[in-house]
């Protein structure tokens, strides 16, 4: 699975630019000053050859440094070691990235909120003196999508709800969203498959209407869509960057409880390659906020056709609750040809450290800067 978000330039976590000349050899240099810099050779394992002040320096970077290409940055320090700040390149200029990223992390539960206002909004009822118009089949199909993307009772019923929720979310819809364009453009009528296409479809029509009328409605309606969209981008950018970075993935899915909602946030990781003719491990982690059961760490192991599962809860009270359908999800498990390898509920005081440890996002923040070791 790749997960493409709109402009987004590849590059690596190790984001040091490793210089090996001693200080004194270095072009002088001032804390807040803007340096330009051009890569003369591009970066190859990780080395490059770049021209800072008319002088040549050899660096090791984990940045897509492309030969002729000219980068500014700013020295943050020079002592204990130099580090400069990027300030403007092909990599900031076009994806906004670490604005995603401040999104995601600035708005935790943008993501249900926005399913449930989604739903109320995307009512033709409601929508007044803008019902007529929307197609009523996009409005529906929003509603209908919003309504399938939260985990429910009727949920349980699709055993390929994950993998429904990821294409039907917008996750994949990068080069999907261009070729549909390009089809439309050519007078097809092919519906759009996703919320996030369809939510560009709705913000089209909508900045349509508003450069022929004045519509408070639809200017209201139109905001509500763009941050609708931002959320969903926001979730996009991060799993680039954790699957570029770390080789996780990260999904938040509602939950619909009896009287609230709950959110699951999921991580999966794909472990390395063994061997020839062997399986990677996968590793998932669920987070799971309860509305009764408080909250719930569950870690799953998957090898091959072989499954390990630990739930791990905040008391024992919870635990003896769950214990009894063990077995009804060993069951499901090997309904699915899994083989059980171990299945276990056991208690966990630190379940809160363990979310908060996975929540944190600061390796990410660390591609805005470059360090430069003498």
């Amino acid at each position: 699975m790749k997960i493409l978000t709109p402009t987004i330039a590849s590059h690596k976590l190790n984001h040091l630019l490793q210089i090996q000349k001693k200080a004194e050899f270095l072009p002088p240099l001032s804390v807040g000053e803007v340096v330009e810099a051009e890569i003369v050779e591009s970066a190859r394992y990780g080395k490059a050859l770049i021209l800072m002040k008319n002088s040549p320096v050899m660096v090791y970077s984990g940045l897509p440094l492309k030969k002729g290409e000219k980068i500014a940055v700013r020295v943050a320090q020079l002592h204990p070691r130099v580090v400069l700040h990027v300030v403007q390149n092909e990599i900031s200029q076009k994806p906004r990235l670490m604005d995603y990223l401040r999104f995601y992390r600035s708005n935790p539960k943008a993501l249900s909120e926005f399913f449930m206002e989604g739903i109320d909004r995307f009512n033709h009822e409601k929508l007044g003196e803008l019902a007529g118009r929307f197609e009523k089949e996009d409005v529906r199909n929003i509603q209908n999508i919003l309504k399938s993307l939260i985990f429910s009772r009727e949920s349980l019923k699709s055993p390929l709800f994950f993998r429904d929720y990821i294409y039907k979310f917008g996750y994949l819809m990068e080069k999907e969203l261009r070729e549909t364009l390009k089809r439309r453009s050519g007078g097809t009528t092919d519906a759009p498959q996703n919320l996030k296409e369809l939510l560009l479809r709705v913000s089209g029509r909508l900045q349509s209407l508003m450069e022929i009328e004045n519509l408070p409605a639809a200017e209201k309606l139109a905001g509500f869509v763009r941050s609708s969209l931002q959320t969903i981008e926001s979730h996009q950018a991060v799993n680039y960057l954790f699957q570029e970075y770390e080789g996780k993935y990260i999904f938040q899915i509602p939950l619909l409880f009896p009287e609230n909602m709950g959110l699951a946030e999921i991580y999966v990781k794909f472990g390395d390659q063994e061997g020839k003719g062997r399986r990677k491990e996968k590793s998932v982690l669920f987070l799971l906020n309860m509305d009764v059961l408080g909250d719930i760490v569950v870690e799953a192991k998957i090898k091959t056709r072989k499954i390990g599962c630990v739930l791990k809860c905040g008391n024992e009270n919870v635990c003896d609750f769950i214990r009894p359908f063990l077995q009804e999800l060993g069951d499901r498990f090997m309904a699915l040809g899994y083989e059980i390898d171990y299945l276990k509920c056991v208690t966990e005081k630190d379940n809160l450290k363990i979310k908060n440890e996975h929540r944190e996002f600061q390796n990410l923040f660390a591609l805005e800067s470059v360090d430069i070791l003498a």
